[in-house]
């Protein structure tokens, strides 16, 4: 039962009231024979039941009438105008009654649809026929133009509608044919932006139309964007590097993309009539129980088999089966993967490991490898049959503890050390193979990395270099051997030198001719030079080449020692730390010889001091240039003439020439030297 409100249970409960008393008095009055006031007090409940509830005002007016006409006939006295007058005040009880009530259900239902019109969650608006000029709109018609409602009453219809031709072939159909369907258009709002609604338009009588719009932005935003996913589907399914299919759980095709019809040689069309058995992809039955287990478990399952195309093919592809709904049952999607490369791959992968146990077999104590932690996962057959042992027992113990105690720790120490540094692995170590023989082994291996640059594995090789090892002692032997002869050599030359130098110094005792002495002494100086070569050269480590530097400054100081001078000269030697082999040297201490020997003689006579300086330097270019140079008194104009005649000069330009150089004298501000001649090797 509907619910009364306590306001209108209040009004039952007056009128109520009130019409007892009405009665009462009616009676009381009827009695006492006062007829002519009663009569009015009925007006009053009928206009209160009218007001507060119409519906039942009628039936509330005849039934309290007719108690009217009862209370009159059985109580007043009998006079014919009397029950007229009764009569009429019956019909006034009821006209009054029904003309309340109708505009009481008239006001109500006026109320009821104003509220309705105002609280709609739909906008409604009214609009002219012919113009098409806002008559009257509700609130939600406003806010969902972003207008008020004073500013839209009175504009027109085509102010807020996108496209006006639009709206006038809308209102034009609904003119020709008197009705027209829901509508999906565009309104523009007050700032600009698009909303899309659903309009709906009804006839209100000749002159008005009534429209309702209800928001369909978000519905359309869904549709778009549905229509857009779908759009995307189809381009991915289609585009896709992979065959697709979508078939029923008993392999029944459903669709298939674009690769799946060019790889099979069927158009789509006709896939959506095959099976996937007629494809050879699954056997008769569908997939195996285990099969189907794993997928309904899983969702998924993973498995290799043939696709036979059209032209009768096979073609070895991988299956990613699936459990999917498709329009709205269960089905599965297969993605298929052509594998013949990655067969050809995997075929040529394990011939190419075959050939690589081929060939690690057959170098001698052959190929290793192992983890990244060094635990060995290959060893050649060659040796681990030198070993006289197995891989399984390599694995589990490892193999450097058959080494000779004396090289067992420092090698695997090593071993461990380079796994932990990732560094390339060279080593030298012996090995007593089964039947006790020491055998020398070299052993070389690099890191394998991963893409981030993180070791994976290792992979080597063991060399026998037993023999090698053998000859480079015997090698070694006979070097040293010649090394003790050819020293040996260069000091017997160098002790010749000194007995020709000691036999031109007591030569010199017998002559009395000062002239032939200087030249007797002059050979003696060169003599000692070529000495020196040879004496640097038995005392050093390298017998091939000797350090210029010291050569040079030993022969300095033995030239300085040589001649008495009263002159104090300043000598300056720069000479960069470089070694020359036999065939320069000689030539180059010869030419420092004279050089030196020059100016100590002529440069500084009847001066208290001087200064003399040398430098030899070598070049990126392999080349030397030696600069001997003194402030002394320079060099004569007629140099150049008075050296053809000079053996000293005469056996500089010939040294000049024989080390390939070239010889530069300047003689203005004393006397200077400078030759450059390229390095030997």
């Amino acid at each position: 039962m509907k619910d009364i409100s306590w306001w209108k249970l209040f009004w039952l409960y007056i009128i109520a009231v009130f019409t007892l008393e009405i009665i009462f008095a009616t009676f009381f009055s009827l009695q006492h024979g006062i007829i002519e006031i009663f009569p009015y007090l009925y007006i009053l409940p009928i206009i209160l039941i009218a007001r507060t509830h119409p519906r039942f005002a009628v039936y509330f007016t005849i039934v309290l009438g007719w108690i009217y006409l009862g209370l009159v006939f059985f109580f007043m006295p009998f006079e014919i105008r009397s029950f007229a007058s009764s009569i009429a005040w019956f019909y006034i009880f009821v006209t009054i009654g029904v003309v309340i009530s109708s505009l009481a259900e008239s006001s109500r239902q006026e109320t009821e649809f104003r509220e309705m019109f105002d609280n709609s969650l739909a906008g409604i608006f009214t609009i002219t026929m012919a113009t098409k000029n806002f008559i009257r709109l509700n609130a939600r018609t406003a806010t969902l133009l972003g207008y008020t409602q004073k500013e839209l009453e009175g504009t027109g219809f085509s102010r807020v509608w996108v496209n006006t031709k639009e709206m006038d072939a809308f209102f034009r159909q609904f003119h020709d044919q008197g009705r027209t369907d829901p509508a999906e258009v565009a309104l523009q709002k007050k700032d600009g932006s698009k909303i899309f609604v659903l309009l709906t338009v009804s006839p209100a009588g000749t002159s008005r139309l009534v429209c309702s719009i209800i928001d369909i932005s978000d519905k359309k935003k869904i549709q778009d964007n549905l229509i857009e996913s779908e759009l995307r589907y189809h381009m991915l399914f289609d585009s896709a590097t992979d065959m697709i299919f979508i078939h029923e759980p008993d392999g029944t095709i459903l669709n298939a993309n674009q690769i799946a019809s060019r790889q099979s040689g069927y158009s789509t069309d006709k896939l959506r009539t095959l099976r996937l058995e007629d494809l050879g992809l699954l056997p008769d039955g569908g997939l195996s129980a285990a099969q189907n287990t794993e997928l309904q478990s899983k969702g998924y399952i993973l498995f290799e088999s043939l696709l036979m195309t059209k032209a009768g093919v096979p073609l070895p592809v991988e299956v990613s089966s699936k459990v999917i709904e498709y329009e709205g049952r269960p089905a599965v999607l297969s993605t298929l993967r052509d594998i013949t490369r990655r067969r050809r791959a995997e075929i040529a992968l394990r011939e190419s490991e075959m050939r690589y146990m081929m060939v690690g077999d057959m170098v001698p104590f052959g190929v290793w490898a192992c983890d990244e932690k060094g635990h060995f996962t290959y060893l050649s057959d060659t040796f681990l049959s030198l070993l006289g042992t197995t891989l399984d027992e390599v694995r589990s113990r490892g193999w450097m503890h058959l080494l000779p105690r004396e090289d067992r720790d420092r090698t695997l120490a090593d071993w461990n050390q380079c796994i932990q540094t990732g560094s390339f692995w060279d080593y030298e170590y012996r090995v007593v193979d089964k039947l006790k023989r020491t055998c020398i082994v070299l052993s070389r291996g690099a890191p394998h990395t991963d893409n981030s640059g993180k070791i994976t594995s290792w992979v080597g090789i063991h060399l026998d270099i037993t023999e090698r090892k053998r000859y480079e002692e015997r090698l070694e032997a006979s070097l040293r051997e010649k090394e003790v002869i050819i020293k040996e050599v260069h000091h017997r030359v160098k002790n010749n030198m000194q007995v020709i130098s000691g036999f031109l110094e007591l030569q010199t005792n017998y002559i009395d001719d000062p002239v032939a002495v200087e030249k007797l002494n002059e050979c003696q100086r060169r003599v000692r030079t070529m000495a020196l070569v040879h004496e640097k050269l038995y005392q050093a480590k390298n017998l091939g080449v000797i350090n210029a530097g010291e050569y040079i400054r030993s022969l300095i100081a033995d030239l300085m020692n040589s001649y008495p001078l009263a002159t104090a000269v300043d000598v300056n030697v720069e000479i960069d730390d470089v070694n020359m082999n036999l065939d320069m040297a000689i030539p180059c201490g010869l030419i420092v010889n004279e050089l030196v020997t020059n100016s100590l003689k002529y440069a500084f006579a009847g001066r208290p001091e001087g200064r003399l300086s040398l430098s030899l330097h070598h070049t990126e270019e392999h080349m030397f240039r030696l600069v001997v140079q003194d402030n002394g008194a320079g060099l004569p104009a007629d140099f150049e003439s008075r050296s053809r005649s000079s053996l000293g000069m005469q056996l500089v330009n010939v040294l000049v020439h024989q080390l390939g150089g070239t010889l530069k004298a300047e003689g203005s501000n004393g006397a200077r030297f400078e030759i450059v001649f390229p390095e030997k090797f």
